[in-house]
C-alpha cells in the first residue's frame, strides 16, 4: 500500500516533541520527506533519528519562526533538502496563563511574536514556494481559546489571529491549486499540565488522557490530495471526536433604523429583536 503523502516534501514547525512530533512522525510513515523544525536541536535531532530509523526521510532545521529570515530558511531547508515544499504545518507555538491584572506586556508580545508572526511568516515563505507550482497545503494550528477561555487573553487573541490568517488566505488562494486550512487539536501536553496546574478543577481536565498522535491522522488528511475539497476550513480534533469550527457569522436577520439612537438600540435589545447571544466559551450551535 502507498502513504497518503508520498512524493511530498513537509514542514512542520514546533516538531521537537508534543503534537508537533506526532505530525512529524505519521507524515513520514505516510511517505513525505519531512522537515522537522524546533528551537531545541537536540528535541529536532531525536525525532529525525527516529523517523530514519523507521525508514523514512528527515532533515532537522533549527532556528525560531518568529523572525521572517528564520522563517524562510526554515522553508528553504525543505526545498534545498527535498526539492520542492508541498506542505507546511504551522504547530510551532508558546503557551502562557495570566489573570489580566497580573498580565506581563513582554510575555504578551512573545505569544504574539511566535504564535502569529511565525505563522504568517512561514506561511508567507511556503505560498511563494508553491504558486509557482500550483500546488500545496498549509495546515496552520488554532485553538478552541480563541472562543474565550479564562486566563488564556494572550494565547487566545493569538490563536483567534490564525484562524483569521487561515480564513484570508483561503480567499486570496483560492483557485490556485494552494490550500490553507487550520486545525484546532486538544491533547495530554506539557501545555494540557500547565493548564491543568494553573486553574486547577476549573480546568475540567480536558486534554487529560488524549495522546498527541490522536490528532496527527487529520493533520495528514489536510495535507493530501484526499482533502482537495477543503479550504479555509478549521477542523477540531478532541479526543475520538473529529468536527468542525464554524466561521464568524451574522446572528439572526438583524433589525433595520434609518437612523439609530442610544435608546432605540436598548430597545431593540431589549425586545429580542438583536441576537441571538453567544455564550463565552466555544460552544456547540444550536
Amino acid at each position: 500500500m502507498t502513504g497518503h503523502l508520498d512524493g511530498k516534501a513537509v514542514v512542520v514547525t514546533g516538531a521537537g516533541r508534543g503534537l508537533g512530533a506526532a505530525y512529524a512522525r505519521l507524515a513520514a510513515a505516510e511517505g513525505a520527506a519531512v522537515v522537522v523544525n524546533d528551537v531545541d536541536a537536540g528535541l529536532a535531532g531525536a525525532v529525525v533519528a527516529e523517523i530514519r530509523a523507521a525508514g523514512g526521510r528527515a532533515e532537522a532545521a533549527v532556528g525560531s519562526v518568529a523572525t521572517w529570515e528564520g522563517a524562510g530558511a526554515i522553508i528553504g531547508a525543505c526545498v534545498d533538502a527535498f526539492g520542492a515544499v508541498d506542505g507546511l504545518v504551522n504547530n510551532a507555538g508558546i503557551f502562557r496563563l495570566a489573570d489580566p491584572t497580573e498580565q506581563d506586556p513582554a510575555d504578551f508580545r512573545t505569544i504574539l511574536e511566535v504564535n502569529v508572526l511565525g505563522t504568517a511568516y512561514c506561511g508567507l515563505h511556503a505560498i511563494r514556494a508553491m504558486l509557482p507550482r500550483g500546488t500545496g497545503s498549509i495546515v496552520n494550528v488554532t485553538s478552541g481559546s480563541h472562543a474565550g477561555s479564562a486566563a488564556m487573553g494572550a494565547y487566545g487573541a493569538s490563536k483567534g489571529a490564525v484562524a483569521s490568517l487561515t480564513y484570508c488566505w483561503a480567499a486570496d488562494l483560492a483557485g490556485t491549486g494552494v490550500r490553507v486550512n487550520a486545525v484546532s487539536p486538544n491533547a495530554h501536553t506539557r501545555m494540557a499540565d500547565a493548564y491543568e496546574a494553573y486553574l486547577g478543577d476549573a480546568a475540567r481536565g480536558q486534554n487529560v488522557h488524549k495522546p498527541p498522535a490522536q490528532n496527527a491522522p487529520a493533520v495528514v488528511f489536510l495535507l493530501s490530495d484526499a482533502a482537495a475539497a477543503l479550504h479555509g476550513q478549521v477542523v477540531r480534533i478532541d479526543g475520538d471526536e473529529l468536527s468542525m469550527i464554524a466561521h464568524p457569522t451574522v446572528q439572526g436577520n438583524g433589525v433595520h433604523d434609518p437612523s439609530w439612537t442610544v435608546a432605540a438600540v436598548a430597545a431593540a435589545f431589549a425586545a429580542g429583536e438583536v441576537g441571538p447571544l453567544s455564550p463565552v466559551g466555544l460552544h456547540r450551535a444550536a
